[in-house]
């Protein structure tokens, strides 16, 4: 009869092999599954298939703490580009190419270590695989630390998604390096908040009407992708109870309003009401802010209707937080806020979420 105590070593054994397996041809390097529960992820992630999780939303990390000289991180990707934080401080941008899928940071002291990857770009940059880690030899991964209690969403178009905010000029050849939604104003709520964030954001996006279009409702407005789990698979259902934010900030509008045909006020603010209320019955106690510019293209006030029709309805936790209009010298890419700009507006947002939540 075998003894309980070699059952249990076996049993535990078996549990660690099925999480960390040897890495063919890696020179002693270990590959580590994606379903290992010491990587931690924030962010809407497609776990069906929990060896190869998806996603495609902006924002969206992947942070490991672990004790070697060198890990990789095995993204099946081509159009994104991620900025890499070890031990809390920017490292690198890592630009993924469609032929390479291993990202490596090496030649790292032999010391705990702590690595946060996060997607700077947004969702029309593709959708990315993730298949695990690749320890170097003798690496070995340790227990992350724990998430913010604090949890707030950002919702929204091309300002929540960082949209040329690393740019110094208005015209840009190509997007994708000078995204980063990492620096976007909801971000920097978040960390000023010592709060976890989760963006749903796509740039051109409005609530009844895309910016560009000839007519002054979309058939692919904002609203309906707020249910996805990914952005471009509309089959993929985000399960709203996986987590609840205390805070929900929205910044939709610009878009709705800054080419012609402009949206009908009216549709835009039903259309906002129907919106919020959908949001409210997902989440019946997080505070919700509306921000919105009080400059052009002059919505702002339909934004405040939209937030004292709820207020009279008995939802005393729907705020306006309004901003100026951006200077003309902190602009980048296509008239978006650079990231000092982006700066400024968390520093207006940022105090109202701290007074009405009370951090």
């Amino acid at each position: 009869m075998k003894s309980p105590r070699n059952g249990a070593l076996k049993a535990g054994l078996f549990f660690l092999l099925s999480f960390v397996l040897p890495l063919a041809g890696a020179q002693g390097g270990t590959l580590i599954s994606p379903d290992n529960p010491r990587i931690q992820y924030s962010g809407r992630i497609d776990f069906s298939n929990p060896k190869a999780p998806r996603f495609d939303w902006p924002g969206v990390s992947l942070l490991v703490r672990f004790k070697g000289t060198s890990i990789g991180f095995l993204l099946e990707d081509g159009g994104n580009d991620y900025d890499v934080k070890l031990d809390g401080r920017p490292f690198k941008v890592w630009v993924t190419q469609a032929d390479h899928n291993l990202y490596s940071l090496t030649g790292l002291s032999n010391k705990e270590h702590t690595v946060r990857v996060v997607k700077r770009t947004e969702a029309l940059f593709g959708t990315i695989l993730f298949k695990g880690l690749v320890l170097g030899e003798g690496g070995v991964l340790l227990k992350p630390p724990a998430k913010p209690r604090r949890k707030i969403e950002i919702i929204g178009d091309s300002f929540v998604c960082g949209y040329g905010d690393e740019a110094a000029t208005l015209k840009c050849e190509n997007l994708r390096p000078y995204e980063n939604a990492d620096k976007a104003f909801g971000a920097e709520v978040a960390r000023d908040l010592n709060a976890e964030y989760v963006l749903v954001a796509y740039s051109g996006k409005g609530i009844v009407r895309n910016w560009g279009d000839k007519a002054k409702k979309s058939e692919d407005p904002f609203p309906p992708l707020y249910h996805r789990l990914l952005c471009h698979d509309p089959d993929s259902q985000w399960d709203f109870s996986q987590w609840i934010p205390d805070a929900v900030i929205i910044h939709l509008g610009q878009n709705d309003f800054s080419s012609e045909p402009k949206a009908d006020r009216r549709d835009y603010v039903n259309g906002y009401l129907r919106f919020i209320r959908e949001i409210r019955g997902k989440y019946p106690n997080a505070f919700i802010y509306c921000f919105a510019t009080t400059g052009w293209p002059g919505y702002s006030p339909f934004v405040e209707e939209v937030v004292q029709k709820r207020r009279e309805a008995g939802d005393g936790r729907v705020y306006f937080v309004g901003y100026p209009n951006v200077p003309a010298d902190e602009l980048g890419c296509d008239y978006h806020p650079q990231v000092k700009a982006q700066e400024k507006l968390a520093e207006i947002l940022a105090p109202v979420l701290k007074g009405t939540l009370g951090w």
